[in-house]
């Protein structure tokens, strides 16, 4: 068995290694890696080794993410995915005897649709986006809000988007997705108009930084007082911190990209475009919650009906 102290942040890296000759995506690797250093800091904490887990550790750790960490269901189930993917690497590798994860059953799936947010809700986080300063801060605020809760673009997609990917006309505009489920999406007149403001402001930025960079991303972080010192690429934890901020300055506690991505297909239905259109907008592969959407949407609509048959009665 390799010695304990082995297991740290080289080993990580090599998981990354090994995740990506697998085949899998960027957005994937991240994510993985990131729940097995949280594994790994949660040990240190307890002081044990990793070969000294036993499969009550992570069940342990579960509870820690629900209660301490305050975590859904849905994202515990994801981090324990990941931690078992990091436990079976190292077997693999023979940094440890064996992994004693794979008894431990994953979490269950939690397939209800998550508290939704409303068209009242979206325009007050465009607003408090809006009002924030630099100026160029806020108008990337307002595009991130409006790109997530109109066009449904999923957060590693924004993260990853750069200039080129954006088609701009005078009323309308589209963005190129790439990756594994590449597309086009057209982008709502908002959006669109919010996104085009952003890209005249960014033009502007003279730091060295952003304009030597050789990532070009679309959007760009901000640190220091009064976001004074720009840095050329967002990460996930970035955009995450944004909209904390922004949901609680609008009483929106934990705003997450999850909640704006399911509002963006009651946009979208309410815009009138078919399942088959929003699967191809929001790169899905099969119809799961949109279905649970057109119901919710269609109960709502009916009753509004019959409020309104009743109001005039």
């Amino acid at each position: 068995m390799i010695a304990d102290r082995q297991v740290d942040l080289q080993t990580v890296d090599r998981f990354a290694e090994s995740l990506r000759s697998r085949g899998k995506q960027p957005a994937t690797v991240e994510s993985y890696c990131r729940d097995a250093q949280r594994f790994l800091d949660y040990l240190g904490r307890y002081k044990v080794e990793p070969s000294q887990v036993e499969p009550e550790t992570l069940l342990a750790f579960q509870e820690f993410l629900r209660s301490d960490c305050e975590e859904r269901d849905n994202s515990v189930r994801r981090t324990v995915i990941g931690v078992r993917q990091f436990y079976r690497f190292l077997s693999d590798s023979q940094a440890i005897r064996a992994t004693p994860f794979d008894m431990v059953p994953i979490p269950v799936r939690d397939d209800r649709l998550p508290k939704g947010l409303s068209p009242d809700d979206v325009e007050s986080l465009l607003r408090s986006a809006l009002s924030g300063r630099p100026e160029i801060k806020a108008a990337r605020d307002a595009a991130l809000v409006s790109l997530l809760a109109h066009e449904g673009i999923k957060a590693n997609e924004l993260i990853g988007l750069r200039w080129t990917d954006y088609l701009r006309e005078k009323d309308r505009g589209s963005l190129r997705i790439n990756g594994s489920r590449s597309r086009a999406v057209p982008l709502s007149a908002e959006s669109n108009e919010l996104l085009a403001a952003y890209q005249d402001l960014f033009a502007q930025v003279k730091h060295p930084v952003i304009v030597g960079s050789t990532e070009k991303r679309m959007f760009i972080a901000f640190k220091g007082r009064d976001a004074a010192s720009p840095l050329p690429v967002m990460t996930r934890h970035g955009l995450k911190f944004i909209l904390y901020e922004l949901g609680d300055k609008t009483g929106l506690r934990k705003l997450n990209t999850e909640q704006l991505r399911h509002f963006a297909v009651s946009y979208l239905i309410a815009n009138g475009r078919t399942p088959d259109e929003i699967m191809q907008f929001l790169g899905l592969r099969r119809i799961g919650n949109i279905a649970k959407h057109i119901v919710k949407d269609k109960g709502t609509a009916k009753t509004r009906i019959i409020e309104g048959a009743t109001r005039q009665a």
